[in-house]
């Protein structure tokens, strides 16, 4: 023998408590003893032990009720037990004992040699049995980190199977081999996931941006009728209020208002005071006041305020090529700004630093979007509810200023101006909320360098201002930029413990056929 084994010896019998703990103990092995059926249990549940020397005669649970409490067990059926036996009056019951699953048997008056041939002959078999269940385990736990790469998109990293590979046999080296080749297998399918993602995020996000551009110049116009910031924002939000609920009853994705949650209104209040009452109102309040090409080149830093806003929240991690590509965004609009300038332009400066607000709410409203959107709840749906809410803040606002667009201008130029913002605005939201929600925040707020593209473009081809060539340059470097800075890395799935669920995996050793058979 090696290393010392750890026995437990249970006899109701003081006497032979006492000789077979000495016997164990001359024989080099650690030993302790307990007086019945029960307290063993109680023993095994709590230690482990080699090897059982177990009395068949006891009280209250005898040796019979021990073995099939043991051989029960997932824990204790691959203890050995050596039941002890008087022989003359026990034999049928060590003939029971053995068919219950004892490994052998041993007389009351033993000689310290047969006990030391009988207790080494167990615990080496027990220690081979333990390599060779745990050669079994592992073999189990590799063969189901197949199965689970196989059915999930999991990081192979993840599955715990480096105490495998680290096997100095050919199992280990196996492992090895597998692991290195499921983790390029892993990134190169993640890495395809995530261009593919950037590209149709790149498609949404200039979809947003084209609609959104066109906002700025209709606002334009609209104040050119008759500047009604307030009012105009309610009519917009009338419209699609009623738009977002109609097509959520259709698709009967509408929640139930009396299930909401408080987070869910928190959410929906703040979403409609950010999104519909403070950064409608200021657009269309600036709008009226500056020149809407300025405008939408105030929108491009948008994109800087999320970036720095979700650095400093940690949400999304900043690198270097997402500032590079951010920084080559702005290149694209300072070459539209000094060199594409559309004719001569009077810019109030006040109305300016007043319009630089706009990038930072439109931000804000990104960071919580992205944060915190309810995401049991319809995008349709939830936006559609926004926008009632975002009725019911404006109109005592618009009452204050008296601000409400008379009905009689919604029948002329200004009616189809109206209802061209709705369209445009509020299908653009819906597809941002998207974009939100699949991208992150830092990659959607590109959608500003969209909406300044666009709407410099809308501005030139509503307001018949001139593109010069230069501008449609500055306007490839913003795309190129855009798809430099990427949607947020896919959310790793995290894979299922291997460890705790592999006994239906491993075969019994006892069942196994042996090499005759």
């Amino acid at each position: 023998m090696g290393s010392p084994g750890r026995i437990l010896i249970v006899d109701d019998s003081p006497t032979i408590r006492i000789k077979l703990k000495k016997s164990v103990e001359v024989l080099g092995h650690k030993a302790e003893a307990v007086e019945g059926g029960r307290a063993a249990i109680d023993r095994l549940a709590a230690e482990s032990y080699e090897l059982i020397l177990l009395d068949i005669i006891m009280p209250e649970m005898d040796g019979f009720e021990v073995l099939r409490a043991l051989k029960a067990s997932p824990r204790t059926r691959d203890v050995p037990v050596i039941v002890i036996s008087a022989l003359d009056d026990e034999m049928s019951s060590v003939v029971k004992a053995i068919e219950l699953g004892a490994e052998d048997f041993l007389p009351k008056d033993f000689e310290l040699a047969l006990l030391k041939a009988r207790i080494n002959t167990c615990i080496e078999k027990k220690r081979l049995r333990d390599v060779e269940t745990e050669y079994l385990r592992q073999v189990a736990k590799l063969t189901k980190a197949a199965a689970t790469l196989e059915a999930g998109r999991f990081n192979p990293s993840k599955l715990g199977i480096r105490d495998v590979a680290g096997r100095p046999d050919g199992l280990g080296k196996l492992a090895t081999v597998f692991a290195n080749m499921a983790q390029k297998i892993y990134e190169r399918e993640r890495k395809m996931r995530q261009n593919i993602r950037t590209f149709r995020g790149a498609l949404l996000l200039l979809a947003c941006g084209g609609l959104w551009g066109l906002g700025v110049p209709l606002s334009k116009m609209a104040s050119l009728v008759e500047a009604h910031p307030v009012g105009l924002a309610i009519l917009i939000d009338i419209v699609g209020a009623l738009f977002c609920i109609g097509i959520s009853m259709k698709r009967k994705t509408m929640p139930n208002l009396k299930e909401l949650t408080r987070a869910d209104w928190k959410f929906i209040l703040c979403f409609a005071l950010i999104s519909s009452v403070i950064n409608q109102v200021l657009l269309y309040w600036v709008a009226s006041k500056l020149p809407a090409f300025i405008v939408s080149i105030v929108i491009v830093l948008e994109g800087f305020a999320v970036f720095l806003f979700a650095a400093l929240m940690r949400t999304e991690a900043p690198n270097l090529k997402r500032f590079l590509g951010l920084g080559l965004g702005l290149v694209g609009i300072c070459i539209i700004l000094f060199y594409g300038e559309p004719g001569e332009m009077t810019t109030d400066w006040l109305w300016l630093v007043i319009a630089l607000i706009i990038p930072v709410t439109y931000a804000t409203e990104d960071i919580y979007l992205s944060e915190g959107k309810p995401a049991h709840i319809d995008n349709v749906a939830l936006f559609g509810i926004t926008l009632s809410v975002s009725v019911l803040m404006l109109v005592p606002l618009a009452a204050f200023y008296q601000d409400f667009i008379p009905f009689d201008l919604l029948a002329g130029r200004l009616g189809v101006i109206v209802l061209l913002m709705a369209v445009a605005g509020n299908l653009a939201m819906l597809l941002f909320m998207a974009l939100v929600s699949s991208t992150g925040a830092v990659f959607a707020s590109q959608n500003a360098y969209a909406v300044t593209a666009a709407g410099i473009a809308w501005s030139m081809l509503l307001l018949d201002e001139a593109i010069p060539a230069l501008t449609w340059v500055s306007l490839a470097l913003i795309v190129v930029g855009l798809l430099m800075v990427e949607p947020k890395q896919e959310a790793e799935e995290e894979p299922p413990l291997l460890d705790g669920s592999l006994d239906e995996f491993v075969p019994r050793l006892d069942l196994l056929p042996s090499g005759t058979e």
